[in-house]
């Protein structure tokens, strides 16, 4: 990992991503449902072990995608892992992206980037990115943790 990098969550933490805890003060339902619909094309970036990637599938429905972005080879394995032979499987699609590049193509509905623009090293690029594949009236959601907060 780059010294850029130093402030992503090591694949080895994983489960602190993914857990009862996290599940009940940070609902994905009460998060993000209010912007997802069945049939929406979402790009979930810096997904980790798909804590909200499972849920906007199943949100998006059978007619619905999700882009499950991650720069980390191992936290799209874990995502993987979990999907794997479920009705998600077709429904989520894993991309890893490159350090400096989200590097997806398709039209977005949603955006969703919790917890994560902060390990970005370019920020004005990473927005100018997301600008290009976003629909005209596609929605972005960025969740970042306060400053100082020790989160």
């Amino acid at each position: 990992m780059s010294d850029e990098n130093k402030r992503v969550c090591p694949v080895e933490r994983a489960g602190s991503l993914d857990n009862r805890i996290r599940r009940w003060l940070q609902d994905p339902h009460k998060i993000v449902g209010p912007y997802i619909e069945e049939g929406m094309t979402v790009l979930d970036l810096g997904c980790g072990p798909g804590f909200f990637s499972i849920d906007m599938a199943q949100m998006v429905g059978k007619s619905g995608r999700v882009i499950a972005v991650d720069l980390q080879e191992g936290m799209l394995q874990k995502l993987r892992d979990k999907i794997q032979g479920t009705e998600l499987e077709e429904r989520i699609t894993l991309h890893k992206c490159e350090e400096n590049k989200i590097g997806v193509s398709e039209e977005i509905d949603f955006v969703l980037a919790f917890y994560m623009v902060h390990e970005v090293p370019n920020q004005e690029e990473f927005f100018n990115e997301i600008g290009v594949i976003l629909k005209p009236k596609g929605q972005v959601l960025v969740v970042e943790p306060r400053a100082n907060s020790g989160l």
